[in-house]
């Protein structure tokens, strides 16, 4: 059923038709309200057809329609009381004609939002004009702006607290560090702050007095150590000297088999006396507070060999140097040096050794770092069991040992320089010590 709501003039005219074809009877019908989009009526009023379905239990059995004549102050009327005067208002049907539109007041400026009706094919446009508002939206930009600057203010304030905070642990811990640095062990330090600061900070305690006791137990074995090799030297040494006179006394009186005997003695007390003599230096190498300073190895070199030739009249030395070779190390390593030169004569097989020494300047081949001292015989060359010993790939005990101290002293003498000592064959037979010491600018 399908009633009409139609004027009592129309009604007879209307009573009986059938509007199954119309499209908001079928709308309603199939259960939705349907407004249609405005039509021109004969009184040149648009008019638009109100059409929902009516209900019982549920099934719909009939549709209720109804013509509305649209006015600006009738059907819009609630539109125009809900808005200000800022705001505008345009109701657009699915074809785009306007059917209602009141723009804003200023009409400048604008920004629009617009919503379906899913009764009708009609579009709602809002807008509204951004001089109106904009005021507000200048406050609010401003109370933004002041809030976002006052987070940052407490974030870079409270940043700053905790770097200064920090800042100051570490400032703590660095001089710990230097108090180490500088000698002053068993230093402590309170950092205070978290936990981890703590735990960092009793660390650094603990390994500062781990440090001042190992310390203090180098200090007193090198003082007992220094005290016995002083007094075994001069004991040693005083009585070589009495054993030496009592076996010259035998040699000047004896003959034959004793004399020999005495004069081995005698060779014997001798070799005593240069181990003696060779202790010290390395004592001398390891106790002292010696520093590598710049030192013309060169014109050394040339001067131990000299005195090596007057030692050795025999023996057939040649020095190749260059005017200057200036290389950091300490003040033994002359004597160093000249246990190199002293080894590769005596322990020749031969009446006449030959040994070459050299002086290398740094070259970009060679490495640019360092001075390179070269001695080379052709004797029986130096037993790898030594070099093994010397090298670290051996440790010192009854089966592996080296046979004197002067080897070490020329590694101690090398090593307190920063420098490096390799020893490598001969061609055809004999050996080549290289000795590597830091190039540097200046004299002493």
């Amino acid at each position: 059923m399908t009633a009409l709501a139609a004027p009592q003039s129309d009604a007879a005219s209307v009573v009986g038709s059938d509007f199954g074809d119309r499209r908001y009877v079928q709308r309603a019908l199939a259960g939705t309200t349907y407004i249609s989009n405005p039509v021109p009526a004969e009184t040149g009023t648009n008019v638009v057809v109100v059409s929902t379905p009516v209900r019982r239990d549920g099934d719909i059995v009939a549709t209720l329609n109804g013509a509305v004549y649209l006015s600006e102050t009738g059907a819009f009327d609630l539109l125009r009381s809900d808005l200000p005067d800022s705001s505008g208002v345009t109701v657009t049907t699915d074809g785009g004609a306007d059917i209602y539109h009141r723009p804003p007041s200023p009409n400048r400026s604008v920004t629009t939002h617009t919503a379906p009706l899913s009764e009708a094919d009609w579009v709602v446009s809002v807008s509204e004009s951004r001089a109106v508002i904009g005021p507000t939206i200048q406050r609010l930009t401003l109370l933004q702006t002041g809030s976002v600057i006052s987070v940052f203010a407490v974030i870079a304030v409270f940043g700053w607290w905790n770097y200064r905070r920090n800042l100051a642990q570490v400032e703590a811990l660095i001089d710990g560090f230097r108090a180490l640095r500088d000698g002053a062990y068993g230093t402590h330090v309170d950092v205070g702050g978290a936990d981890e600061w703590e735990r960092i900070g009793t660390g650094f305690n603990e390994m500062s007095d781990t440090i001042d006791q190992s310390v203090a137990e180098n200090r007193e074995r090198a003082r007992q150590l220094h005290v016995l090799d002083r007094v075994l030297r001069h004991t040693l040494r005083n009585e070589l000297n009495v054993v030496r006179g009592r076996a010259e006394l035998v040699a000047s009186h004896a003959t034959g088999e004793a004399a020999a005997h005495a004069a081995h003695i005698i060779s014997r007390c001798d070799s005593l006396v240069e181990t003696a003599d060779k202790e010290r230096a390395i004592s001398d190498v390891l106790d002292t507070d010696t520093t590598p300073e710049p030192l013309d190895v060169a014109r050394i070199t040339e001067t131990v060999v000299e005195r090596a030739q007057a030692d050795a009249p025999n023996a057939d030395l040649t020095v190749d140097t260059p005017p200057t070779a200036v290389a950091a190390a300490v003040p033994q390593i002359g004597t160093a040096i000249q246990e190199v030169v002293t080894n590769a004569i005596q322990h020749a097989d031969c009446t006449a050794p030959q040994v070459s020494v050299s002086v290398s300047e740094p070259t970009a081949t060679e490495g640019m770092d360092h001075v390179r001292i070269t001695v080379s015989d052709h004797g029986p060359g130096i037993p790898r069991m030594e070099r093994r010993v010397l090298n670290g790939d051996d440790a010192i005990d009854a089966l592996h040992h080296s046979q004197g101290l002067g080897l070490w002293l020329v590694y101690w003498a090398v090593t307190h320089s920063d420098g490096d000592l390799d020893f490598e064959d001969n061609t055809p037979q004999g050996s080549v010590v290289t000795i590597r010491l830091p190039a540097r600018d200046d004299t002493a």
